[in-house]
């Protein structure tokens, strides 16, 4: 029974123990008057309250969540006896066989076993006349029923396209007679297919009007194993993968040629569009028994972009900051509101697992070596992970390269094939990896050595810097809460001069301004504006945990609206450098062009009356490149200068040859306008494509291109290639305070590895606190010293188990003193602290406990509920 408590309107849904409950199709629905709307409520027994009765697109959304069926319902997946059921009713029916005359499909059908046919694949049905997406079904001259195809109609530019389908668990099988026919049927028929195929139909025959279509060849193959590496770049906002083909002529001399991706469809987009970016997004579809359906990237975005506003559904964005922690729990829940816990690795196993079988699926035979570049401060924590969750593979961990390295032996390939680089001569480069959620500095310094049987490759790397805290979301935060300023400023008709008022606050030198006063000042009312916008839009759906359902799910709902509305806008602008404008509406418009972004109105909620209203007339939003630049500018300003700033008062930046940015959030204009502060433009390497910007994903591609030309120069003895990775700079300060209330550094960058702090013998509780570089406060540590975990022990035990204590420093340990030894873990990325007491001249050694540098609970995270 559902909540009656549920704001200005309400309903709730009845036990239904009829025999029979409607099912009705959201295009069939909206055909009819709100009248007929209501009396399908009242026969459902879906029943709204009196008090602001649910108007005509509130009534259809209701309809549908509780009675709604899917417009098409497809074949893809097993069904215990299904196809002996079909067989069977097909057999027995009356078929009246029309003639094709309008359809031009393949001859030849190729399928693989345990992997879906997709569109990928390419067996496209053209027709003269529409066709319907549904099931057909394959033959033989007997009428035995093979398996079953799906159409699957895509919208392209100027018009559709029809594919047929095949999921990968709907059985199949060849046929002796080798006579195939494929059938297709009405709408209609094809959804009496579907029931008798799941057993919600008993139909045992029926008059059918079919097409037949004779097949050639049909022919059902087995995956083989390669051993050829597939690639992936894992990233915070996208993944990519791919692999090079394996051979060594081709028609040109283009990378496309040896470097294949794995492409996808973008499901959330009307008209087709194919990308080679894997949104890192994991959605819980289904809890049952135990057992967890997932959905992934752009499929999990359109679960998102459809779900209801009380719809519990868990959704994941950023699963690769997991990775620190990743035998963490977290619960889940899904649509029907089951919940359970589930480990964070495992959800990043499945997702892995999902790019690994979209590789199957496009390169038609099954991989075993698996190539995971990875962050170059976590490379060992990373491979830990996947050698665990990927456990059924080969991961390769040897040879494998940093992100950064990576990106720069892209670069070093470019050099060679263009022969743009002097023998023997060393270079420097500065690497700016702007990712989605993180921003990190490498150095490297290489040399190309062209000798008699292949080059020969020097490369020597390091992690220079790095913020956690500032990504491409970053950005997108900054536009969501200028939105929703406007937003909230229009719904409660406040102050209609906002817009200028903020704009003009940033009416200044931004880069003098941080310089000599900070980030902070220069956002300082930007985010007083945002604070009041959370009194009329809510957003910070975590402070809503304890209230209802409804209201969290609202206020939860207008957050991840507006950061995607927010993100659209982003890449709107940045993909394309000649709009200027862009307009922001509930309202379709057959006028509306390029520059207009819709957006789904009952998504948004705001308060009225103490009360959280769902937006029914939602205010249109204009938006102007200049005021989002403006708005971004100090953001990237502050980042580039926290990095540079110190190699630019040192005259250290003029010694690199090139300063490249890569990573989406670079391909921003304004990276290169802070860039020109500190140095000259023409060493500044953005690798823009040359084809239209719209459809660049070069600066994200960087990385999974390097790894891949790397894999095929060394598999194929082109390249003799040395790479050193020195430690990695540490960004971070230790520290904790003497008795005295001094403050002591423990840790600090490159400088200071270990350290010791003092205290007298009792119960004792050792602050220690994470500082960045420029000494703000991170985070707080707590180790606890007890005298039930003490173990006896002596100066060389110690020595020998922990190689970072030297003998003096125990030596002179008093009676009744503690000493807290605390040292840096580069391979974990954090530290462990020892407790040792001296106790009537007998040494004791408490339990060591290790602290990572980054974690869950300080780091920015914009999906926690607190923005």
């Amino acid at each position: 029974m559902k909540e009656e408590n549920m704001g200005l309107y309400s309903y709730k849904l009845h036990n239904i123990n009829e025999e029979h409950k409607g099912a009705y199709k959201e295009k069939d629905l909206r055909l009819m008057t709100t009248f007929q709307l209501r009396e399908i409520c009242d026969r459902e027994k879906l029943v709204k309250s009196i008090v602001n009765p649910l108007d005509k697109e509130e009534l259809i959304r209701l309809i549908m969540k509780y009675r709604g069926e899917k417009d098409y319902r497809l074949i893809n997946f097993f069904n215990e006896g299904g196809l002996e059921r079909i067989e069977k009713f097909i057999k027995k029916s009356e078929k009246h066989i029309a003639k094709n005359k309008t359809i031009d499909y393949p001859g030849k059908l190729t399928i693989y076993e345990e992997i879906d046919l997709d569109i990928y694949d390419d067996y496209v049905l053209k027709s003269t006349e529409e066709l319907c997406e549904g099931n057909v079904l394959l033959v033989d001259d007997s009428y035995r029923v093979c398996t079953v195809f799906n159409i699957k109609k895509i919208k392209i530019e100027n018009g559709f396209t029809y594919y047929l389908t095949k999921g990968k668990s709907v059985a199949a099988f060849e046929s002796e007679s080798r006579h195939y026919s494929l059938l297709l049927f009405s709408e209609k028929d094809s959804e009496l297919l579907f029931k008798i195929y799941t057993g919600e139909s008993t139909l045992s025959e029926k008059v059918m009007t079919i097409k037949s279509l004779p097949i050639l060849q049909f022919e059902i193959k087995q995956l083989n194993e390669t051993v050829t590496p597939l690639a992936i770049d894992f990233g915070t906002s996208n993944t990519t993968a791919g692999i090079y083909i394996d051979k060594e002529i081709f028609n040109s001399e283009t990378v496309e040629e040896r470097i294949k991706l794995i492409k996808i469809m973008d499901t959330t987009q009307d008209v087709l569009k194919i990308t080679p970016l894997i949104p890192s997004i994991v959605a819980i579809e289904q809890i049952k028994d135990g057992n967890i359906k997932y959905s992934f990237g752009y499929d999990a975005m359109k679960i998102s972009q459809k779900r209801y506003l009380d719809d519990g559904l868990t959704i994941f964005y950023d699963i690769k900051r997991w990775v620190s922690d990743f035998e963490k729990e977290e619960k889940v829940i899904d649509s029907n509101e089951t919940s359970t816990f589930i480990k964070r690795k495992d959800i990043i196993k499945a997702y892995l697992l999902h790019i690994i079988s979209l590789a199957d699926q496009r390169f038609k035979c099954k991989f075993k070596k698996i190539y995971i570049s990875c962050p170059s401060k976590q490379r060992f924590k990373f491979h830990t992970l996947f050698k665990e969750i990927l456990s059924d593979y080969v991961v390769e961990s040897e040879n494998i390269l940093e992100e950064s390295v990576a990106v720069l032996y892209n670069t070093v390939s470019e050099l060679i094939e263009k022969n743009k680089y002097i023998q023997g001569e060393w270079y420097k480069a500065l690497i700016i990896d702007c990712g989605g959620g993180t921003t990190d500095l490498s150095g490297c310094s290489f040399n190309i050595k062209n000798n008699r049987i292949s080059y020969e490759l020097n490369i020597e790397t390091s992690y220079e810097n790095g913020d956690t805290d500032f990504g491409g979301n970053n950005l997108t935060f900054r536009i969501m809460q200028f939105i929703k300023i406007l937003m909230a400023d229009a719904l409660s008709k406040r102050d209609m001069t906002i817009k200028k008022a903020i704009v003009d606050e940033f009416n200044k030198d931004i880069f003098r301004s941080i310089d000599k006063y900070g980030i902070s000042e220069l956002y300082s009312s930007l985010n007083k504006e945002y604070e009041k916008a959370e009194e009329i839009i809510p957003t910070k759906f975590q402070v809503y945990e304890t209230r209802s359902k409804e209201d969290y799910c609202k206020v939860r709902s207008n957050y991840y609206f507006l950061f995607d509305l927010a993100e659209r806008v982003k890449k709107k602008f940045f993909s394309n450098p000649d709009l200027l404008n862009i307009t922001l509406t509930s309202s379709i418009s057959k006028e509306a062009q390029d520059n207009t972004i819709l957006f789904d109105k009952w998504k948004l909620s705001y308060m009225n009356n103490g009360n959280l209203k769902i937006v029914k007339e939602a205010p249109s939003i204009l938006l102007n490149i200049y005021e989002v630049t403006t708005l971004i500018k100090g953001d990237v300003y502050n980042i580039i200068r926290k990095f540079l700033n110190k190699l630019y008062k040192n005259d250290e930046l003029y010694d690199y040859s090139l300063i490249k940015l890569t990573g989406q959030s670079c391909k921003v204009e304004i990276f290169r306008d802070a860039l020109k502060e500190f140095i000259p433009g023409k060493i500044i390497e953005v690798n823009r494509s040359k084809r239209a910007s719209e459809e660049e994903y070069e600066l994200k591609l960087a990385c999974i291109k390097g790894a891949l030309r790397y894999l095929y120069d060394k598999n194929f003895g082109y390249a003799d290639i040395n790479i050193q990775s020195k430690t990695p700079t540490l960004p971070y300060i230790v520290t904790a305070f003497t008795h005295t209330g001094e403050e002591k550094v423990l840790i600090k960058g490159k400088e200071i590895k270990k350290g010791t702090i003092s205290r007298f013998a009792d119960k004792i509780i050792l602050k220690l606190y994470l500082k960045s570089l420029d000494n703000t406060i991170k985070y707080e540590y707590a180790y606890n010293f007890r005298r039930e975990e003490l173990e006896k022990t002596d100066a060389k035990t110690i020595g020998n188990l922990y190689p970072n204590i030297n003998q003096h420093e125990t030596d002179n340990i008093e009676n009744n003193e503690v000493k807290f030894f605390a040292w840096v873990e580069e391979d974990l990325w954090g530290f462990y602290v020892l407790a040792v007491l001296r106790q009537d001249e007998e040494l004791y050694v408490g339990k060591e406990k290790f602290f990572y540098f980054e974690n869950d609970e300080w780091e920015k995270n914009f999906f926690d509920g607190l923005k």
